[in-house]
């Protein structure tokens, strides 16, 4: 669609009547020279489609796959040293729901509940083998960036406890901003479960937004001493908006310290990952656990 000289008219006719077609526009100007400018008319009509013809929960994973984080980890290079690649399982299991394809086949959870062909089950058991584990990594991502930018920070502060006695994921040891220390709490709240599934349906990352909201509630005994900071993703992959600012802020941070333009995308993308890698744990723990043939190995290394 893209040619450098107008005498091409005969050339580019029959396409652009067929692009005119399928987008349901009139012909661009031909001084279009980004591919983008022609793609995106059409890609934004086939989106429409899908919504319009998707039911409850396919309506709401379109509505949160369409969000810019939810696409974060396609682009992270997979470097195993940095964490950044995904093995088989989690990348099968991360595509299938990304896309609504088939997960697993269909068994009872360990919890009692019967789990689908779509595995969503997973991703809200509160006996979940992968949310303690994405809770830990997404925390010590943060940490690490907040030291990488000069802002040194410790992991369950002691004395911020709440009157149930849970006390927030995080704290920086120097002031963040205003003179007053960054406290940070992190959650990740599933898209498509029953308490969020019908504001998911009318509005992606409704489901984050709700979940900043409940932990600032919750941390409000901090007011005024520091700066609390709800860290609130989405399975699926939203970002709640004061999630999306501090995590831009601590990125900016970074590349003001060492330069690298690219800082707060790659935070952005280890982020994903980890989303990611929880999800895969989260689904794939609803299998009953079974006795693997490691004591079989081990006699082998032995006598070897």
């Amino acid at each position: 669609m893209i040619f450098p000289d107008a005498e091409l008219d005969h050339v580019t006719a029959e396409p652009t009547r067929q692009w005119c077609a399928l987008a349901g526009l009139p012909a661009p100007p031909l001084l279009l020279k980004v591919q983008k400018q022609w793609d995106k008319p059409v890609v934004d009509l086939i989106c429409r489609e899908m919504l319009t013809a998707a039911q409850l929960s396919d309506k709401a994973r379109l509505l949160a796959v369409m969000t810019k984080e939810s696409g974060l980890w396609l682009n992270a290079v997979p470097v195993p040293n940095l964490g950044l690649l995904l093995d088989d399982d989690c990348l099968r299991v991360s595509v299938a729901l990304r896309l609504g394809g088939e997960v697993c086949r269909p068994h009872a959870c360990r919890c009692g509940a019967q789990v689908d062909r779509l595995g969503h089950h997973g991703l809200c058991c509160k006996y979940s083998a992968g949310r303690q584990s994405r809770h830990s990594a997404i925390n010590g991502v943060v940490r690490r960036a907040l030291v990488s930018a000069s802002v040194p920070a410790i992991l369950e502060p002691p004395g911020l406890e709440r009157e149930n006695g849970k006390r927030p994921d995080g704290m920086t040891q120097v002031p963040w901003m205003q003179g007053k220390a960054l406290v940070w709490d992190v959650t990740c709240v599933d898209t498509l479960c029953k308490s969020n599934i019908v504001g998911s349906l009318s509005a992606a990352g409704y489901a984050s937004g709700e979940a900043e909201k409940k932990k600032c509630w919750k941390y409000r005994h901090l007011e005024g001493r520091f700066l609390f900071a709800p860290l609130a993703f989405e399975t699926f992959g939203p970002w709640g908006p004061m999630t999306r600012d501090l995590i831009f802020t601590i990125g900016n941070k970074i590349t003001e310290r060492t330069g690298e333009k690219r800082a707060s995308e790659f935070l952005r993308q280890r982020i994903s990952i980890d989303v990611q890698r929880g999800n895969a744990e989260c689904v794939l723990g609803t299998h009953p656990s079974a006795r693997d043939l490691g004591e079989i190995f081990y006699v082998l290394k032995t006598k070897h």
